[in-house]
């Protein structure tokens, strides 16, 4: 394919990703966290049925409340213990194995002010924790899931999105 032809491609692109927001500008609609979290959460359920049977992660459905901390409604659940967890409002990645410096859990949530999903990951253990936050890539899901499957630590860096392609 010469370069005039990838040009062209790339510019027909582009207009159609401004035709479709100058739409969603014009039609009012407004995205909210809670609904970008629930189609997110089915993302991640649809990515995991869509799976071998022997390789889906477990999914566990919350009946009784704890008596404190965030109320999770669906587990789904590695064989070694970490799991994505749905409370409605938020995503949390658990990983069994406890770090001291840093957390290697993570809240997937969606930033208000910046109307995106965001990764939020405590990053010492100071009082306050300090707390870095990063724009969320939906195109991650995969590679969240496979990180599971595979008993491998999913690094809440690598599901940012990256500014300029290469960073």
């Amino acid at each position: 394919m010469s370069w005039i032809e990838k040009e062209r491609k790339r510019r027909q692109k582009e207009a159609e990703k401004q035709a479709a927001e100058q739409a969603v500008r014009d039609s009012g609609l407004h995205v909210d966290g809670e609904h970008a979290l629930r189609a997110l959460w089915q993302r991640l359920e649809a990515g995991n049925a869509a799976l071998p049977p022997e390789l889906q992660l477990h999914r566990e459905e919350v009946s009784t409340p704890p008596e404190r901390g965030p109320r999770f409604l669906v587990w789904l659940r590695a064989p070694n213990g970490a799991g994505l967890g749905f409370t409605g409002d938020a995503v949390r990645y658990v990983w069994p194995e406890r770090r001291a410096s840093s957390s290697n859990n993570f809240w997937i949530r969606w930033n208000e002010a910046r109307a995106w999903l965001e990764v939020s990951q405590r990053v010492s253990q100071a009082t306050p924790p300090v707390m870095k936050d990063r724009r969320f890539d939906e195109r991650r899901i995969e590679l969240l899931l496979r990180g599971l499957v595979r008993g491998e630590r999913v690094k809440a860096a690598s599901l940012r999105k990256k500014r300029f392609g290469l960073f």
